[in-house]
């Protein structure tokens, strides 16, 4: 399984250097890439060639025993989808939007029901009946549900339909089952299952969480859904969705707390800092969508680009990145008690703080219609602080593998 946690780590590296491009290309001239262009074959390698890879190979590793019992099949899965992802690139960068690309993705979305049913039918075999588990299932399940919107695309595609909302609304469909449904479940269930091992930990709480979470996941698709007008029946729902939600952080909070002695102070000091941001950023992602109950609040953020990619980075890296980096540190594939280990975790971690507070400023300024042109300078310098660390956190997890190496063949010799 390490050797799919180092391809992780290098599809870091590749999706920085995506963004480093973007980044280029708001700021300087690059008249040989479209930006739209890379911009799809940026967001796309995000989705399946980082988090969505990573998840799969933790939860595969966490969650079952099915590498060790089929290492062939699983191997080959995740090389096809190596393969799919890195011809994502080449063919989004060559012609954005086009046949190779949509048959590369659906492949992708293909591959993800793969996925899913494997996982779901290992999981539902078994006798697990833990909260942890529910957590997997509900984003694997919200991880299919996600892919009605790219569906939806070409329907409309393929029908001649025009109409700007519908088209907006079914790609804000397929974002929000895939940050707010795949991502954040599949994150918290890594997260509860490190609480279950606490002798504190109490399922009742767990399970209230995890009913609230579920519960509001399809409703809160109205916080981010465009309306020319929002009907009085659509604010009722957003305000029980929100306060359904604010009840769940009380229980997500009461399991943090009652368990944090057990579950946290004993690990490294790098995992625990990265555990803590990412459940910061995860509270962050709660609150913001109290902001939109405003109706014209609301349209207002949804309809400026800065405040949605905030958003967006906010889960993607803040949260979902930070705490899945705390996690290979954690079950050191990263090494945290070598210098190189360590400094691959701060620059990475410092490079996500540093972005949010850049894309924050930026988007308080595009709700005052204020340009803020050195901001884009400073997210571009930014990002090779985000390359530079998932460079180093790559080459400490081959330092790794090298030194175990070494050592396992030592011994052997010493025999």
């Amino acid at each position: 399984m390490k050797s799919w946690y180092r391809l992780a780590l290098f599809n870091l590296i590749v999706l920085a250097s995506l963004g480093l491009l973007l980044r280029y290309k708001m700021n300087f001239p690059l008249a040989i890439f479209e930006q739209g262009n890379i911009l799809h074959a940026h967001s796309h390698f995000a989705f399946n060639g980082w988090l969505g890879f990573l998840l799969q190979v933790l939860i595969l590793d966490e969650f079952t025993g099915s590498y060790k019992e089929s290492p062939r099949f699983w191997d080959g899965f995740f090389l096809l989808s190596t393969v799919v992802n890195y011809a994502m690139i080449f063919s989004f960068a060559w012609e954005g939007y086009g046949g190779l690309s949509i048959a590369l993705s659906t492949a992708s979305l293909w591959l993800s029901y793969v996925f899913a049913y494997k996982i779901y039918r290992t999981l539902s075999t078994g006798n697990n009946t833990s909260v942890s588990t529910w957590f997997v299932k509900a984003a694997l399940f919200f991880m299919v549900l996600s892919s009605l919107g790219p569906y939806s695309l070409a329907v409309m595609g393929a029908t001649g339909i025009s109409n700007q909302y519908w088209f907006q609304n079914a790609l804000l469909f397929f974002l929000h089952f895939q940050y707010n449904g795949w991502f954040t479940f599949a994150t918290l269930a890594f997260l509860v299952r490190r609480l279950e091992q606490s002798p504190q930990f109490r399922f009742k709480s767990a399970r209230i969480f995890f009913l609230l979470l579920a519960g509001t996941c399809i409703p809160s698709f109205c916080f981010t859904m465009l309306l020319r007008q929002r009907p009085e029946l659509v604010t009722i729902i957003l305000i029980i969705t929100a306060i359904l939600q604010a009840v769940s952080v009380y229980f997500f909070i009461q399991l943090l707390y009652k368990n944090r002695s057990n579950a946290f102070t004993k690990l490294p000091a790098a995992s625990r800092w990265l555990y803590t941001l990412a459940i910061a950023a995860y509270l962050l992602k709660v609150a913001l969508p109290f902001f939109l109950l405003q109706p014209r609040l609301g349209q207002l953020a949804m309809g400026l680009r800065p405040i949605i990619i905030g958003y967006l980075h906010l889960v993607f890296l803040s949260f979902v990145s930070m705490y899945l980096l705390g996690m290979l540190a954690d079950k050191g594939v990263i090494p945290q008690g070598s210098y190189v280990g360590n400094t691959g975790l701060i620059t990475f971690a410092a490079g996500i703080v540093i972005n949010e507070i850049l894309l924050a400023a930026q988007g308080l300024a595009a709700i005052y219609t204020l340009y803020l042109p050195s901001v884009n300078r400073l997210l571009y310098y930014n990002t090779w602080v985000l390359v530079a660390g998932a460079v180093v956190l790559l080459a400490a997890a081959c330092k790794r593998q090298v030194y175990t190496s070494f050592y396992t063949t030592s011994l052997k010799l010493n025999i």
